[in-house]
């Protein structure tokens, strides 16, 4: 069966910056629990999903026992900065004890075969080729060079639950996230917001984006296409490796360049914390808007000089804000302290435990016998997903992003919602994307 993705544009906020290496928005209400338009239980008799029996299981796939399902995740651990997205690997691990505490599925343990890439393109495909022999699915990758996992994943048809980096992989029929984008279509809601609010800084802009891959700039490309078409003049960018300490020299050609409005479309957490110190040493204070710094290392690393600073995204605010208006949140940051309480979390973290989520609520689906061709008829019925309200809802099943967002800012050394967000949802811009030039419709085969 051939399934074409519907003629629609807005790629998510989220994948957007988190294709340019890190993250943006994808879209829904937090308040609606993710779901599937259907679930395919056991014949009478055996054992339901989350129960401890193992009755009736057999070793119906690569990675599949009785008693265990085994996924692979592949991210950029030691290299080329030493625990650049280790939060996703922890996330992994953490979903999966926050399972297994529950009696697994269908009494099946979930266990994770996490690499180092050591960003490495060879190591890359080595490590693909073997997870697509021994796992049943990939989950939650993170490596900037995900391209190299691409031939493993297509020769063998192996699920790719993960959020795709570059647009090849993100375009994939293969591939599934938990906050789809495709690199052709841009959501503008943030832009629009900032736009309006300061007409006047819109026309002096300075960029700092991800130069680390071929895919984290194409992301820019597609980034830069859209600010423009809002009419905003880039007077300064320039691409960023992720082995940089400082950026004196182009704060001073910023402020040379008369910038007014800076966007940092893929600095992490600690990078706009750096940034924001430098820009105290220069004196120079332009509107700082960032999209993928929320991070447990902002607020310490930064010494009070973030804030101020904007914060756009499609998560909820997970690092405890809002743990009692969205319970997952909750259960994300507990089980994330207990795997590993010294580790910062950043929002690859909270995208991998979205992609553990997607990947067990197709698992329960599946059978009770899983194979690849069951989890991706499970997958390919799940239209509206939100992981339980920790980031905002999109089409996984259809390769559909959201269009709605989340504006939080640092006030008095905290990171706290603020106008136009809800309370304990997101800003929804239906509609409101922009179709990018080369869109071709997607496959599912």
């Amino acid at each position: 069966m051939v399934r074409f993705r519907k003629h629609r544009f807005g790629a998510s906020v989220v994948s957007a910056s988190l294709i340019a290496s890190l993250a943006l928005v994808a879209c829904g209400s937090s308040g609606t629990s993710a779901s599937s338009s259907s679930t395919t239980a056991g014949s009478s008799g055996t054992s339901a999903p989350g129960s401890q029996s193992t009755a009736g299981n057999t070793a119906s796939a690569p990675g599949v026992t009785p008693t265990t399902v085994t996924v692979g995740q592949i991210a950029d651990i030691s290299e080329p900065v030493p625990g650049l997205f280790k939060s996703s690997q922890v996330a992994l691990q953490a979903y999966a004890a926050y399972v297994n505490a529950q009696g697994g599925v269908y009494g099946r343990k979930i266990i994770v075969d996490s690499r180092d890439s050591q960003f490495n393109p060879a190591t890359i495909t080595s490590d693909a080729q073997d997870i697509a022999a021994h796992d049943l699915a990939f989950v939650g990758n993170y490596t900037l060079f995900d391209v190299g996992m691409q031939p493993t994943i297509d020769a063998q048809h192996v699920p790719n639950i993960s959020v795709a980096i570059g647009s090849a992989l993100a375009n994939d029929p293969n591939t599934y996230s938990p906050t789809p984008s495709t690199l052709n279509d841009y959501a503008l809601g943030p832009y629009e917001w900032l736009k309006q609010k300061y007409p006047q800084a819109i026309q002096h802009v300075g960029v700092m984006y991800s130069g680390a891959t071929a895919s984290t700039k194409q992301s820019w490309v597609v980034q830069q296409q859209a600010l423009q078409h809002l009419g905003y003049n880039i007077v300064y960018a320039r691409g960023f490796t992720p082995a940089e300490t400082t950026f004196d020299s182009d704060i001073l050609k910023m402020k040379a360049e008369g910038v007014q409005l800076f966007l940092g479309v893929a600095f992490p957490d600690n990078y706009a914390a750096t940034f924001a110190r430098e820009l105290a040493q220069q004196n120079f204070k332009p509107i700082d808007v960032e999209s993928a710094a929320y991070g447990s290392n902002l607020v310490p690393l930064s010494g009070g000089t973030a804030e101020g600073m904007y914060l756009v995204g499609g998560t909820a605010l997970f690092l405890g804000q809002d743990s009692t208006a969205v319970p997952a949140v909750a259960t994300f940051d507990k089980y994330m302290k207990q795997i590993d309480s010294t580790d910062s979390i950043a929002l690859w973290g909270a995208t991998s435990w979205a992609a553990a989520a997607l990947f067990v609520q197709a698992l329960k689906n599946a059978g009770q016998n899983p194979t690849r061709a069951s989890l991706v008829a499970a997958l390919n019925k799940i239209t509206n997903f939100n992981a339980g309200g920790l980031i905002a809802a999109s089409n996984p099943a259809q390769n559909v992003p959201g269009s709605c967002w989340l504006l939080a800012q640092v006030k008095n050394g905290q990171i706290q919602r603020v106008p136009p967000t809800p309370s304990n949802t997101f800003i929804c811009n239906p509609g409101d994307m922009l179709p990018i030039n080369g869109w071709t419709p997607e496959n599912r085969s």
